[in-house]
């Protein structure tokens, strides 16, 4: 199908709807959006990290034409993923199931990664392009009316959809003011993000599982949180916080997550995996009124400390799981990209050298480009 007619059949499709379709619209400017509130907000209205004064700066933008298009792609509503792990610890993975997982979820994951893309270039570009917005809103109207992700998972297809909840809803936080996008498809959007919310908080709150209290807690709790400042919903975003505080009451004096250090070989990699959920939902506390890093005698502080430590020498963590860890050093970008607003707000010099190494530093899981969000000088050598 070619995009006209996609795009066509969409409009129409929401005009049935009562939604309408505007596109070619003047845009409002979001300019700078962390110089002030979004426009239209009201003083209790949750706002995401994007929302508010911080440190962003526009990077050079690439034309619409440039940037390849979201995949046109149906609405998918089953997730099956495959489950690649091994052993009883979770920390050997077999390289066939692997690949299989990769291409099982390949589409999903181009798709998503395209909503994201757009959603970071409407929010960086200067000058501002129409096109960028009305892509992100045509892709997540398409799949709020399909009711997308809403059918039958199995165990690591629930993962995979918590994962993408966060990345939409991240992304659609940053476009959510472009004027190109209607009440009425807010209204379409933010429903289908919190009906998806809804949807795998049962799954977190399952008792015994482990990753009902370990990284895949403070996943799904990051995107519950996302999806709850979207749809403005309190209670999501309450029990998205909530499982920060799962973590924070699980710190070591040490900074060590003692579910983490389970993984053996991988118990660093998964320290770094189970930060960056982290972070970010401490920077959605922040934006909202709360200290998630100083709680609980600074634990989110002290496992930060920790995951700097490892990174700068697994051997530390060697120790501390009785078997070598299977990371890169020095870091990954991969590994990265949660260090950019907790560099920008505590200034840990620790950090410096790698970002000014790796920048930009860009994870879908986190809504994408980290550095353009909240770099203070992206494209400077840190000191």
């Amino acid at each position: 199908m070619h995009t006209n007619d996609f795009r066509n059949g969409l409009c129409l499709g929401l005009t049935v709807l009562g939604i309408g379709c505007r596109s070619g619209l003047p845009q409002s400017g979001v300019g700078d959006p962390h110089k002030a509130p979004v426009a239209g907000l009201a003083a209790n209205h949750l706002r995401a990290p994007f929302d508010i004064e911080a440190r962003r700066v526009h990077l050079p933008s690439r034309e619409p034409a440039r940037l390849p298009s979201i995949p046109n792609l149906a609405a998918i509503r089953d997730v099956d993923g495959v489950s690649f792990y091994v052993d009883e610890n979770k920390s050997v993975a077999d390289p066939k199931l692997k690949q299989q997982n990769v291409e099982a979820l390949a589409p999903l994951r181009e798709f998503v990664r395209g909503v994201v893309l757009h959603a970071d270039a409407w929010a960086s570009s200067q000058p501002e392009f129409p096109q960028y917005a009305e892509r992100v809103r045509d892709a997540l109207c398409s799949w709020a009316i399909g009711k997308a992700l809403l059918g039958k998972v199995n165990r690591q297809g629930a993962y995979e959809r918590e994962w993408s909840l966060g990345s939409l809803a991240l992304a659609y936080l940053k476009v959510r003011d472009a004027e190109v996008i209607s009440p009425e498809q807010r209204n379409l959007v933010q429903g289908w993000l919190r009906e998806l919310a809804e949807t795998v908080i049962p799954n977190n709150e399952r008792a015994g599982l482990r990753s009902s209290s370990n990284n895949h807690a403070y996943w799904t709790g990051m995107a519950v949180a996302a999806a709850g400042i979207a749809s403005d919903s309190r209670a999501l975003f309450d029990w998205g916080i909530a499982r920060s505080r799962l973590a924070i009451e699980q710190v070591r004096p040490d900074g060590v997550l003692p579910l983490e250090l389970d993984r053996r070989a991988l118990a660093l990699h998964y320290h770094v995996f189970a930060a960056a959920p982290l972070v970010m939902l401490a920077e959605m506390g922040a934006a909202n009124g709360m200290d998630l890093y100083h709680e609980k005698d600074s634990a989110l502080m002290r496992l930060i400390d920790r995951v700097i430590q490892g990174l700068s020498d697994p051997a530390t963590f060697a120790e501390l799981a009785g078997v070598p860890q299977e990371i890169a050093v020095p870091p990954a970008k991969t590994d990265l990209a949660w260090a950019e607003p907790y560099f920008a707000r505590f200034g840990d010099r620790r950090l410096s050298g790698w970002l000014a190494q790796a920048r930009p530093l860009f994870d879908v899981r986190l809504g994408g480009d980290m550095t353009a969000t909240f770099a203070r000088f992206p494209t400077l050598a840190l000191p």
